[in-house]
């Protein structure tokens, strides 16, 4: 690996987030009240999650509700995988930055594990520190976890365009950070709908077909099957962007529960369903505890 970088600076704070720490506790539990006035969450010993990446406005409360169901405790470290939006590669990216800045304080990087990575030498983990500068679905999560977990140390990926071959490849080598103190965070939007996207799959009945796509994706992903869901995703095209990542962590997940905390789409949020994307949190909680 090469030297460290030392800090991954914030590239999106002030746009997908608040950029001060008083407005980000604000905003934060502003949001936990209203999920609070609405429904209890009961706090589990959840292994990993899959959490929403978009500006806080729109997919803070999904995120939320995920990360209020686990019991942060147990939580020591975290294994932070997101897609890549601006770079095409093939393979994982890590980096040796040391830490990565944000408005509440700087989340410090596990180097041993990442150098662990390093040391292996596998041709599908990649020294691309680039792809991580302005990657929102990483940097959006930072400030959440914090939040709620306090101190800890991540090791952070970002996933590029996989084949199948490729996620089975990679999480064979990330087996081994599936461990009682590591959370695993999927960060990854569900289907973004819409002309601008370039997916427009169907023009009529559009709530209900798009509630119907995401959660067949969905249903593929509580069944921990990961071969179903990227065959799914080939099948219908759908514009899940972590679709990768999520992959990956189904073939790594072991001896969990899976459990649908919430899904939302903008569609329905704004009734304007010409541009709308999805969004879903998923717990894998530890079996027996479901």
């Amino acid at each position: 690996m090469a030297m460290k970088l030392g800090m991954c600076n914030m590239s999106v704070a002030g746009q997908f987030y608040p950029a001060t720490a008083e407005e980000l506790h604000r905003k934060i539990e502003k949001i936990i009240a209203a999920i609070r006035s609405e429904r209890n969450i009961d706090r589990k010993p959840v292994r990993a999650l899959i959490l929403p990446h978009a500006g806080y406005d729109y997919s803070a409360m999904t995120a939320i509700k995920g990360l209020m169901s686990v019991k942060t405790e147990l939580i020591k470290r975290v294994m932070l995988m997101a897609p890549s939006h601006r770079y095409g590669f093939s393979g994982a990216a890590y980096a040796g930055f040391d830490s990565f800045e944000t408005p509440l304080r700087p989340v410090r990087c596990d180097i041993e594990g990442i150098a662990k990575l390093a040391a292996a030498k596998d041709r599908h983990f990649l020294d691309l520190p680039k792809v991580f500068s302005g990657e929102h679905a990483l940097e959006v999560q930072l400030p959440l976890l914090q939040y709620f977990l306090g101190d800890f140390e991540m090791i952070p990926l970002i996933i590029g365009q996989n084949t199948s071959l490729v996620n089975s490849a990679v999480s064979q080598a990330l087996k081994q950070f599936w461990l009682p103190d590591t959370l695993w965070v999927v960060s990854s939007d569900f289907t973004h709908f819409g002309r601008s996207f370039g997916y427009l799959p169907f023009q009529e009945n559009i709530s209900e077909q798009l509630r119907r796509l995401d959660l067949e994706a969905i249903d593929k992903i509580l069944a921990l099957d990961a071969e179903g869901f990227a065959e799914y995703i080939r099948d219908t095209g759908a514009t899940i962007c972590g679709h990768c990542p999520i992959e990956i962590m189904l073939r790594v997940a072991e001896a969990v529960t899976p459990e649908l905390i919430d899904y939302a789409n903008t569609g329905e949020m704004f009734n304007d369903f010409s541009h709308s994307v999805s969004y879903a949190s998923i717990a894998f909680v530890e079996k027996g505890e479901a």
